[in-house]
């Protein structure tokens, strides 16, 4: 199990070849901080305008009892980071502050995945596995969380446009009703 000096910056610690037994880390209790160069992830790369950088990771194993006393795995994910998207209006850069803080609660192989607790926004389910990537699971769950259209809070059109409301030709005729 990893786990990062107090003294060390996380980004000393890349996660990128990490592999756990996710139902054996929640249920030890597991805890692994570090990062991953955005390099990395070939998935999200595709969408990044350049690849440059690192998230930050933090990723908790965690036991708990439910209501009727059944135990669950969890795994709690926590990520942070710049990334460099297009802008889909203005066609630049435009700089996009991902935060996740997730739980995923893990589901053992064979098990009926309970369509109740998934409709609470408490956790999300992930299948459980022996070999689970943290590479993977990171990136996933950041192109979950990517806008479906980046752009900038206030830009404009290519070439200077300017987006005007067209003007109806039936303006005039409303105009004439009023009076």
């Amino acid at each position: 199990m990893i786990t990062s000096a107090p003294f060390m910056s996380s980004r000393e610690i890349d996660l990128s070849a990490t592999i756990i037994d996710s139902l054996g880390f929640a249920a030890e209790g597991g805890r692994l901080a570090g990062g991953l160069p955005l390099a990395n992830l070939a998935r999200l790369s595709d969408v990044l305008v350049r690849p440059e950088g690192w998230l930050e990771c933090e990723l908790a194993g965690e036991r708990i009892t439910d209501a009727s006393g059944q135990s669950k795995s969890l795994l709690h994910l926590k990520v942070t980071g710049r990334l460099k998207l297009l802008c889909q209006r203005c066609l630049s850069e435009v700089a996009f502050d991902c935060r996740i803080d997730s739980r995923l609660l893990l589901i053992p192989e064979g098990i009926e995945w309970p369509a109740d607790e998934m409709e609470t926004d408490e956790y999300d389910a992930l299948p459980a596995s022996r070999e689970l990537s943290v590479l993977t699971l990171v990136e996933d769950e950041v192109l979950l969380a990517l806008p479906i259209v980046p752009r900038h809070a206030d830009c404009r059109l290519p070439g200077g446009w300017e987006w005007k409301e067209a003007t109806s030709p039936f303006a005039a005729l409303a105009q004439l009703h009023r009076h």
